[in-house]
């Protein structure tokens, strides 16, 4: 293993069994496993999530000498997983700062290899991890990246999400500024200028950097546009275009003045619109509790009526029912079709059959049992007869007095 690694052999002797690294070195059990497992000739596994720990342990351990070294085998393995798992690698350094960023720029590539895949860098996983950061580590990151872009927009934008997180209340203004030191405004496009001097986050001196850089781009475009005219009109328009410094941070004031303005106009214009919307609805539910109300009062004149139409049919309903009493058409007691005078003359001919009965069981009583059975059924036949005969009469005749003469009879 010493014959492998340049640092263990400027600390390593024959005479010392053991030695303490002072200060330890960013190497964790793990990786130095597998560190040893190469060394003693092994097969190791190199994946997405160990693949910077063991680049950056061996550019610790100076394992990159001899054709076949931890360095190389581990840089081709990263440049093959680095495209497709380059959000994975780049999570997995955070815990290797600041060695992983300083000794093989592994964080700089993976976000360049982003870069590179997606132009605007609107990857949440990667911008998560940047935030993660601390402002040491980021510092470097991005100087790092200042020399691998040609065009500083995205590290801008890097720039400006860092310090939008909740970086931005921790960090004191010189620490902002180093970061910001980071980006070459002149290598950015004009609309990432006008941004950079109307972003308030900005500190004061990259926003006059940017203010000056957006001056000479200026400049150099009217140059451009004014190489195909003539010489005088190329020389009129330079001096109209040739302002002093001061006379361009008053234009530039106005113009944030008038940002600032058309910003809060269309904000009130936003505002008025939803009062608008709100004053709308409140007109509507308006209307409808009043159309409410008059079907209320529909409905409560029409159950009146019709209470009034109900009092008016039961008065005449008993009007036309209730009859006063006359004294002739009274039924008197005894007269006809009185309860007393139809029980009366039942009574009287029930009374009347039974003594006949008697009468004449009486009298045939004497004749003998052979014409028992068949007086029977006479005297049964015959009482039938009479009750019948005499319910008839009993309705047919006019008072009670008139039963008792022909009960006599």
């Amino acid at each position: 293993m010493i014959s492998k690694s340049t640092y263990l052999k400027r600390h390593l002797t024959s005479g010392i069994s053991d030695f303490t690294l002072s200060p330890p070195l960013n190497i964790t059990a793990e990786t130095f496993t597998t560190v040893t497992e190469f060394c003693y000739g092994r097969k190791i596994q190199l994946k997405p999530t160990n693949v910077a720990a063991v680049i950056t342990a061996a550019e610790l351990l100076g394992m990159k000498e001899g054709d076949i070294n931890l360095r190389d085998v581990a840089e081709s393995v990263f440049e093959r997983i680095v495209c497709v798992e380059a959000v994975t690698v780049l999570r997995s350094c955070l815990s290797l700062f600041p060695e992983v960023e300083t000794t093989s720029s592994i964080v700089s590539r993976c976000i360049e290899t982003v870069i590179l895949e997606n132009e605007d860098m609107d990857e949440e996983s990667v911008l998560d991890v940047i935030v993660e950061m601390e402002h040491r580590d980021f510092e470097s990151v991005v100087y790092s990246l200042n020399g691998r872009l040609e065009n500083h927009d995205v590290l801008y934008k890097l720039v400006d999400l860092y310090l939008k997180e909740n970086k931005y209340d921790k960090l004191t203004d010189e620490q902002k500024t180093e970061i910001c030191n980071s980006i070459d405004c002149t290598k950015l496009s004009p609309l990432i200028l006008v941004d950079c001097v109307q972003n308030p986050i900005m500190p004061l001196r990259f926003i006059v950097r940017a203010i000056l850089a957006e001056h000479l781009t200026t400049r150099r475009t009217i140059t451009e546009a004014a190489t195909t005219t003539a010489a005088g009109s190329f020389q009129q328009q330079v001096e109209v275009h040739r302002i002093s410094l001061r006379e361009f941070l008053q234009l530039d004031t106005t113009r944030r003045q008038n940002a600032q303005l058309k910003e809060a106009m269309n904000s009130t214009y936003s505002r008025i619109q939803t009062l608008e919307k709100e004053l709308s609805c409140m007109k509507k539910i308006l209307q409808d509790h009043q159309a409410e109300e008059e079907k209320e009062k529909e409905k409560e004149k029409a159950k009146e009526k019709e209470l009034e139409n109900s009092v008016l049919n039961s008065e005449r309903s008993a009007s036309f029912h209730v009859l006063p009493i006359d004294e002739n058409s009274k039924i008197r007691r005894g007269g006809r079709g009185s309860v007393s005078s139809s029980g009366f003359v039942l009574d009287n001919m029930i009374k009347k059959n039974n003594e006949m009965v008697k009468y004449k069981y009486n009298v045939n009583s004497s004749e003998g049992s052979c014409h028992e059975g068949n007086d029977t059924q006479k005297r049964a036949t015959s009482f039938r007869h009479r009750f019948i005969t005499g319910l008839k009469n009993t309705f047919k005749i006019p008072n009670s007095s008139s039963n008792l003469k022909d009960h006599h009879q």
